[in-house]
């Protein structure tokens, strides 16, 4: 059976692919500010990118209990 570490973990992982999914362009789906969402992704897709998978694997290791010290 599989022991869930720590359930913080999930705010760094939705956060993480929430975020993602906005800088790769799937979210929103109808932005009410078209262009500032566009020049948005075009300064900061990649970094937001690179930075969201390594918040996601922090949630994920969270979520693992690789932190815990038991």
């Amino acid at each position: 059976m599989i022991k869930i570490g720590n359930l913080e973990g999930l705010i760094p992982l939705a956060a993480g692919v929430y975020v993602l999914l906005v800088a790769r362009g799937v979210l929103p789906r109808k932005p009410r500010h078209p262009e500032r969402l566009e020049r948005w992704r075009q300064r900061y897709g990649k970094l937001a990118t690179v930075l969201c998978v390594v918040v996601i694997v922090f949630g994920a290791m969270q979520l693992l209990g690789v932190f815990n010290r038991s």
